[in-house]
C-alpha cells in the first residue's frame, strides 16, 4: 500500500491539499473551515488543520521550497518586495514577508516567499547572499546591503509620486503633470517594444529611451531650484534625482523591466490572505505559510491547478526513498509529467 502523508492521522493527501488550497488560494481561515467540516459530519478542528500544514511542510514541502530557491538564485534577473505581517509570539508588533521572484524572461517562473521578524538589509543578504544578477526593487535601503547585485529602480514609483503631486484641476503646464507625462511616455514606449527580443529592446532603448531619461533628469534639476523641497512635488523630484543611477540601470540589459509591478502583484496574494487570517500564532506557522504560498504561486505560474499539484506531491513524496534534489527534480512544476497530471 502507498504510504500516507501523515501517520496515525485522519488526513489523506486529498483532504490536506483541499484544506491548504482553501486557506492559501481561496483565503478561507481555519476557523471557517472547521465549521464547514463539522457541518459535513467530520470532527476536524482548526488544531488538526494547523498541524497538517505544519507537518506536511516540514516533511515534504520544505525540501521542494529549498530546491526552488536554489534554482531561483541562478537566474540573471529577479524582482523583490516586502510587506508587514503579525505573529502573536513575536516581541514586535510587525514581522515581514518578503517575496523574491523570477524575471520576465525566466521560463521557470519561481515565486518564493520568505518570512522574517525583521525588515533589515540582513534579511535580503541572508536570502540572496552573493547574488550577482539584476534585482528589481524599490528604494528601500535593505537592498543596498547586497554586495554583488545590480539594483534596478522601479519607474512606477517615480510616476506615482509625480501623479500624487498633481493638483486638482491642474493644467498641462503644471510641473507635476509634466513630470508624470515624462514617465508615462517611457511606459508607452515600453509597451510598444514588449514583443521585441532582448537584444532588439536593448538597442531600441539606447536610441529612444536613454535620451528621454536624460531629458527627464535634466528637467528635474531645472525644476528643483524653484520647488519647495518639503512639498509633494519637491519630494518626487528629490526621489528621482537621488536614485538616478539606479533608475538608469534598466538601460543595461534588454531583459530588464521599467517597473517592479511583478513583485508587487505577488505580494497582493499575501495581503489578501492577511485580511482573512489576520495573524499567525507562531513563527513556525508563518514559515509554513510562506512555503505553501511559494508552491501554490509557482504552480499557478506554470498553468497548474494548485490543489492538484499539492495533492500530487502529498501522494508521491511520502513514497520516495530520499527527498534529495535529484529525486525532487521530477516534481518541479514545469516537468512534463507534472504538467500532464496537475493541469
Amino acid at each position: 500500500m502507498p504510504k500516507a502523508p501523515l501517520n496515525h492521522s485522519l488526513s489523506s493527501a486529498s483532504i490536506i491539499a483541499h484544506t491548504l488550497y482553501q486557506k492559501y488560494e481561496m483565503k478561507v481561515p481555519d476557523y471557517r473551515q472547521e465549521s464547514y467540516w463539522r457541518k459535513m459530519g467530520l470532527n476536524i478542528s482548526r488544531q488538526h488543520l494547523n498541524n497538517w500544514g505544519l507537518k506536511s511542510t516540514e516533511y515534504y514541502f520544505k525540501p521542494m521550497y529549498d530546491l526552488l530557491k536554489t534554482k531561483l538564485l541562478t537566474q540573471p534577473v529577479l524582482h523583490a518586495d516586502e510587506t508587514y505581517y503579525r505573529v502573536l509570539e513575536s516581541e514586535t508588533a510587525k514581522t515581514y514577508y518578503w517575496v523574491f521572484l523570477f524575471g520576465r524572461h525566466d521560463k521557470h517562473g519561481i515565486t518564493p516567499y520568505h518570512h522574517n521578524p525583521h525588515r533589515s538589509g540582513q534579511v535580503a543578504l541572508d536570502f540572496l547572499g552573493a547574488y550577482a544578477g539584476f534585482l528589481h526593487c524599490d528604494m528601500w535601503q535593505a537592498y543596498q546591503r547586497l554586495p554583488e547585485a545590480t539594483l534596478v529602480g522601479c519607474w512606477a514609483h517615480v510616476r506615482r509620486k509625480f501623479f500624487e503631486a498633481v493638483p486638482q484641476n491642474a493644467s498641462d503646464k503644471s510641473i507635476a503633470k509634466q513630470g508624470w507625462k515624462y514617465c508615462t511616455r517611457m511606459f508607452r514606449l515600453e509597451k510598444e517594444w514588449e514583443h521585441l527580443s532582448s537584444e532588439e529592446r536593448y538597442q531600441t532603448r539606447q536610441e529612444q529611451l536613454k535620451p528621454l531619461m536624460e531629458d527627464f533628469f535634466d528637467w528635474c534639476r531645472r525644476q528643483e531650484i524653484s520647488v519647495l523641497p518639503g512639498s509633494k512635488l519637491g519630494r518626487a523630484i528629490n526621489y528621482a534625482l537621488k536614485h538616478q543611477e539606479t533608475f538608469e540601470h534598466v538601460l543595461l540589459d534588454g531583459r530588464l523591466e521599467l517597473s517592479n509591478n511583478k513583485a508587487e502583484r505577488a505580494v497582493k496574494s499575501l495581503v489578501m490572505g492577511r485580511k482573512n487570517w489576520l495573524f499567525s500564532q507562531s513563527f513556525a506557522g508563518a514559515q509554513t505559510s510562506d512555503i505553501i504560498l511559494s508552491l501554490i504561486e509557482t504552480a499557478k505560474r506554470h498553468g497548474l491547478d494548485p490543489e492538484k499539484y499539492l495533492n500530487y506531491l502529498l501522494q508521491k513524496l511520502p513514497n520516495e526513498e530520499s527527498l534529495n534534489s535529484e529525486a525532487l527534480e521530477a516534481y518541479l512544476p514545469w516537468q512534463k509529467e507534472i504538467q500532464k497530471m496537475c493541469k
